[in-house]
């Protein structure tokens, strides 16, 4: 089973964008430049402990060896841009900003779904594993 540990420098690398995300919020941007650099910011939080290590996999993930691993947005980050843009307070849109490792038939299939966050993996029957816990999460 895949095991989690955290970057040494995760808190400063996830202080760090939350900075660039204050700094962007109050310009006035061309509109697909702001949304693409809050992205940006979004990247760098799911990524805080490497792209790969992630505390989050999905079960096909970890069975398929030979599977092209894709590092998946639970909350899309375009939910998660639009979320700052209309408002809401930061700290609640970072928590949200969380990576799961899946395949990349299951990203695709993730993208289908109507649902945000955790119900599209549970509508589309992916389990997650948690890394950080050792333990099936559904």
């Amino acid at each position: 089973m895949p095991e989690y540990r955290e970057h040494k420098d995760r808190t400063k690398r996830i202080e760090s964008a939350i900075v660039a995300i204050n700094a962007l919020l109050p310009l006035d941007l061309y509109p697909a430049h702001k949304r693409e650099l809050l992205g940006v910011c979004i990247w760098k939080i799911t990524e805080a402990d490497g792209k790969m290590n992630v505390r989050y996999w999905s079960e096909g993930s970890i069975l398929n060896e030979k599977a092209k691993l894709q590092h998946e947005h639970v909350h899309e980050r375009k939910e998660l841009i639009t979320r700052l843009l209309n408002g809401e307070a930061i700290e609640l849109v970072v928590k949200d900003a969380i990576a799961c490792m899946v395949t990349k038939e299951e990203h695709l299939v993730l993208g289908k779904s109507s649902n945000l966050g955790w119900q599209r993996y549970k509508e589309q029957g992916i389990k997650v594993f948690d890394a950080k816990d050792q333990q099936w999460c559904w």
